[in-house]
């Protein structure tokens, strides 16, 4: 049986919710998370950790975000939808 929707027409509360256009970042290994989100230039500009290796970057800061991990000697990939 599907889930009611409130009078907005939305769904309810535990649905899960579609954003697009979101920077994310995946690492490898949890402690290079851990250094970047202790990084003073990159820590302000992740939102959210979703797991130990995945975080949130602040929506448009995503090409500052990947500068300075270039400027540290890191190699990312990047993969843009």
């Amino acid at each position: 049986m599907p889930k009611k929707k409130k009078e907005t027409g939305l769904p309810e509360d535990d649905a899960p919710i579609l954003h697009a256009n979101v920077p994310v970042i995946e690492t490898a290994d949890p402690f290079l998370l851990a250094e970047l989100r202790a990084d003073p230039r990159l820590g302000p500009l992740i939102l959210a950790v979703l797991s130990d290796r995945i975080a949130v970057i602040q929506p448009g800061a995503g090409d500052q975000f990947l500068k300075h991990l270039l400027k540290a000697g890191h190699t990312p990939r990047v993969l843009r939808g």
